[in-house]
């Protein structure tokens, strides 16, 4: 689980330090930096897992617009269940015509103690031990650690790669919700356009958690019985089994037939009930939306539930108001920006208003 995410110079964060716990609400105005710290999280993710060179996941539009520095600074407290707590740093400095960009520093520790480290183009691993390993020049326009290969002694610089890559962000978008699978996909992509390659991958990982996620469905989506995956050529279609009126075969949806809601409802369950015992945190931007709340509290409620029992972790953001009033003042992470800016964020409310519910304090501007 992600316990620390330090940011400086990257858009709207100059030297901001978010502490998390296993349940997050992240809260603040519109603007004020939330959705900023989902995309650190993601690149952070997709640059540690070597899906990306450093020029195109962190380009130079990115850099806070108010400062004149070049350097941009990254890091992240990942706390790995029975081996310990890693710090990983990484400095990204552009050039001056702001063309290109290189890895200046980038570091991994295991409990203060160095796995890994780069710099000035020269890599130096390190063991499972601790002792130093071989040294070896090293390509700055990439992550060291996404190119190293498992070997004996590196298995806790490789788990480190793993939790990070069980960390899950999306923010749900029906629409872009394909049917069609062309092959499996262990990686939800950020707006879960991908679903259905996600799905048939995950669902075959982990078939014993199908049954419990088709008995969740069954009681928010009226008249779901299951989904199931159809030969339609060299892809596969993601179908929704679903009653027939007045009794008889069930009826095939394509999952795109399906409402947005409905989607959204799928994919949400889908995610808690399959990835629950496999180390996930997830990071959902907005999961309500399209959703009432009737349909989403169940949902909700196990997933807290479900932190630190099966879920690593989970941070949400959201404006719905009962969500809000259910989270804000156990789980809330208070982001506050002033006059655009750099960010700041509080455990606590920046004030009280007696008497109020949050969501009704927030709406009256005490978060301001």
């Amino acid at each position: 689980m992600l316990r620390r995410l330090y940011l400086d110079n990257f858009r709207c964060m100059v030297n901001f330090e978010l502490v998390l716990g296993r349940v997050n609400l992240l809260l603040g105005e519109n603007g004020s930096g939330k959705t900023t710290v989902f995309d650190a999280v993601h690149r952070l993710r997709e640059f540690v897992g070597g899906k990306g060179r450093v020029s195109a996941l962190f380009p130079s539009h990115d850099l806070t617009r108010w400062q004149t520095l070049a350097t941009q600074r990254f890091e992240m407290d990942v706390e790995a269940a029975g081996v310990g707590t890693y710090q990983y740093r990484v400095a990204v400095e552009h050039d001056d015509d702001r063309r290109r960009a290189r890895v200046l520093v980038e570091t991994l520790l295991l409990d203060g103690r160095r796995l890994f480290h780069f710099e000035d183009g020269t890599a130096q691993l390190y063991r499972d031990d601790f002792s130093m390993g071989p040294s070896y020049p090293f390509d700055w326009t990439q992550s060291g650690i996404a190119t190293l290969q498992p070997r004996g002694d590196n298995q806790r610089l490789t788990r480190f790669r793993e939790e990070v890559r069980n960390i899950i962000i999306a923010s749900p978008q029906p629409v872009l919700m394909a049917s069609e699978s062309r092959e499996d996909d262990r990686d939800l992509s950020r707006h879960m356009e991908n679903f259905a390659s996600w799905y048939r991958y995950v669902s075959q990982e982990h078939q014993g958690a199908v049954p419990g996620l088709f008995h969740e469905l069954r009681a928010v989506i009226p008249g779901f019985q299951s989904f199931s995956l159809k030969e339609a050529g060299e892809s596969r279609l993601l179908k929704v089994m679903m009653d027939r009126p007045g009794g008889g075969k069930a009826l095939a949806y394509d999952f795109g037939e399906l409402s947005d809601g409905q989607r959204v409802l799928g994919a949400l369950h889908a995610l808690r009930c399959l990835l629950k015992g496999q180390g996930a945190t997830l990071f959902l931007d907005e999961p309500d939306n399209f959703v009432a709340l009737r349909e989403i509290q169940p949902w909700l409620t196990s997933l807290t539930d479900d932190c630190g029992e099966g879920i690593e972790q989970a941070v949400l953001i959201s404006h719905h108001p009962e969500i809000i009033d259910q989270m804000a003042m156990t789980s809330g992470r208070w982001f506050d920006r002033e006059n655009g800016g750099p960010v700041r964020v509080h455990a606590t409310p920046p004030a009280r208003a007696d008497g109020l519910k949050p969501s009704e304090a927030i709406a009256r501007g005490w978060n301001a």
